[in-house]
């Protein structure tokens, strides 16, 4: 009876030992890196852009990356930025793409957002890949320049979109209000189509590079981007941090040369509800499978995850932050 009472006892103890174990290894994810015992079954709901935009695509091939993980995901167009982080605030999806000063508006409750509030529930997942402000027109228009843009039918973007924000402030930095210009709350495929019936003279767009709506507007017509000139933009930082200098390089559209514009980064945003464990499962299985996002469109092949914590607009979600520490990335 001694005998078998021993052995009883340390089996007990084995097993306690192997419990304790398995618990200090656990935490997001499991720390396995197995994002699929997280994800399986869970519903993702992700916020995404006009159809013409590089959310759009983006956005079906994250719900197939979610997909294979067993998550029943699914992709959604919208108006975009600031609807985007409202929508998520109140947790009614599970992640969304953002312009980063329309996502920093949101959070803080400032500028374009002061009528909705502060949206402090929004978190965000990761830093994506740079926006390209491009005011598009027609040689034809004669439009070369903002200031020509003064009494033209323009297309400034959907209603609270990063891109009519955007354009509200590219106005004003000229000078400019939308009392100057005829302008058209349209998306980028519905101001492209505008441009194509000739009820649209130009049409803003921030999005990555190319984009497929100027793309397409090129097969019939010579298009023009207006610059956005250096200075003006460094003006604008002062207001607007997250605006930086750039260029869209001239062999993107078939241009003589290279056009100054403005840049802002795109994030992904989630929401303080989401779970750690999700959400680290998220971060996980997006910058596992960044192949399949830069096989979707060129856009994404500036997505790295050296610049995932780059310019962050609200507070990174603890569950990501505990993936991108494991990656040795940190803010």
């Amino acid at each position: 009876m001694k005998k078998i009472l021993s052995i009883f006892v340390f089996v007990s103890i084995f097993m306690i030992i192997a419990a304790c174990n398995n618990t200090s290894n656990s935490g997001p994810a499991g720390e396995s890196g197995n994002a699929e015992d997280v994800l399986d079954g869970e519903f993702i709901t992700i916020l995404t852009g006009g159809s013409s935009g590089v959310y759009y695509p983006l956005g079906g091939t994250l719900a197939n990356i979610f997909q294979d993980l067993g998550a029943n995901a699914n992709s959604q167009s919208t108006a975009a930025s600031t609807a985007n982080a409202t929508t998520l605030n109140q947790g009614n999806a599970e992640i969304g793409f953002s312009m980063g000063d329309a996502a920093q508006d949101a959070y803080e409750g400032v500028a374009s957002a002061t009528e909705i509030g502060a949206q402090e529930n929004i978190r965000t997942l990761a830093s994506l890949y740079p926006n390209y402000l491009q005011i598009v027109a027609t040689e034809s228009s004669g439009i070369k320049t903002v200031e020509d843009l003064a009494g033209k039918r323009v297309a400034v973007g959907a209603p609270a979109s990063g891109t009519e924000i955007s354009a509200q402030r590219v106005l004003e930095a000229y000078g400019m209000t939308y009392d100057d210009i005829n302008a058209d709350f349209l998306s980028f495929s519905e101001g492209v189509e505008g441009i194509q019936n000739g009820n649209i003279d130009a049409v803003v767009i921030s999005s990555g590079l190319p984009n497929a709506g100027v793309l397409e507007l090129q097969t019939t017509q010579d298009v023009v981007i207006v610059e956005i000139a250096e200075d003006i933009i460094l003006g604008m930082q002062e207001d607007y941090p997250s605006f930086f200098p750039t260029t869209v390089p001239k062999d993107i559209y078939d241009m003589e040369e290279d056009v100054s514009t403005i840049g802002v980064n795109n994030v992904l945003l989630t929401h303080s509800e989401v779970s750690d464990d999700m959400a680290y499962a998220m971060a996980k299985a997006i910058f596992d499978n960044l192949d399949q996002l830069q096989n979707t469109h060129n856009a994404a092949n500036d997505i790295t995850l050296e610049n995932a914590l780059q310019n962050l607009p609200a507070p990174l979600h603890p569950g990501a932050a505990k993936y991108f520490e494991e990656q040795g990335i940190t803010e």
